[in-house]
C-alpha cells in the first residue's frame, strides 16, 4: 500500500479492512485449535484486531468531522495463567500441521500490518496519529513476536502451547 498515491482516509479504510479480516481469520482459526491455551491467545488477538478496527472507525471519523486526529492509549494482553505449567500439563496439540499453518499466515499478517502502520507513522505531521500508528505498529509487532514464539515452540519442543507460562 503506497500511502502518497493514496489519501489517508482511504489508507484508514484499507487498514480497518484488514483489521476486520484479521479478527475473522482469529475467530475462525479458534474453532480448529483444542488447547486452551491456544484458543486464549487466538481469542486475545480476534479482540485486539477488533479493538484495532474501533479505533480506526473513531479515527476516520474524526479526521472526517474535524480534521484532528485522536489519542490512542494502546491495548494490552488480559493475563492468561494456566494452574499447570505446560510442560508439567503436556497436552499435545493432536492437528500441529495445520496449527502451524495458521500461526505462519498470522505472522504474515502481523508483520505486514506492522509495516503498514510505520509508514503511516513516518508519513503523519501530527503528534497524535504519529503516535497511534507507532502504537499500532509496535502491537502488530507484538503479535508477531508471541506467534513467533508459539510457532517455535509447538514445532521444536514437543507440540505443547507455552502461552500464559
Amino acid at each position: 500500500m503506497d500511502h502518497k498515491e493514496i489519501g489517508l482516509l482511504e489508507a484508514i479504510e484499507i487498514a480497518m479492512e484488514a483489521e476486520l479480516k484479521a479478527h475473522q481469520f482469529y475467530r475462525d482459526a479458534i474453532a480448529k485449535i483444542t488447547n486452551a491455551r491456544g484458543k486464549n491467545l487466538l481469542q486475545q488477538l480476534a479482540d485486539f484486531e477488533h479493538n484495532h478496527y474501533d479505533k480506526l472507525t473513531d479515527l476516520k471519523k474524526s479526521l472526517a468531522k474535524q480534521g484532528k486526529f485522536i489519542e490512542y492509549e494502546g491495548t494490552q494482553f488480559k493475563p492468561y495463567k494456566s494452574a499447570v505449567p505446560a510442560e508439567v500439563a503436556g497436552k499435545i496439540e493432536p492437528d500441529k500441521e495445520n496449527v502451524l499453518n495458521i500461526l505462519s499466515l498470522a505472522i504474515e499478517a502481523e508483520t505486514k500490518a506492522a509495516a503498514n502502520y510505520q509508514k503511516l507513522a513516518q508519513e503523519t505531521a501530527d503528534p497524535l496519529g504519529k503516535d497511534m500508528f507507532k502504537k499500532l505498529s509496535e502491537e502488530e509487532t507484538l503479535h508477531r513476536r508471541i506467534l513467533s514464539d508459539e510457532f517455535y515452540q509447538l514445532s521444536n519442543r514437543g507440540e505443547i502451547w507455552f502461552w500464559g507460562d
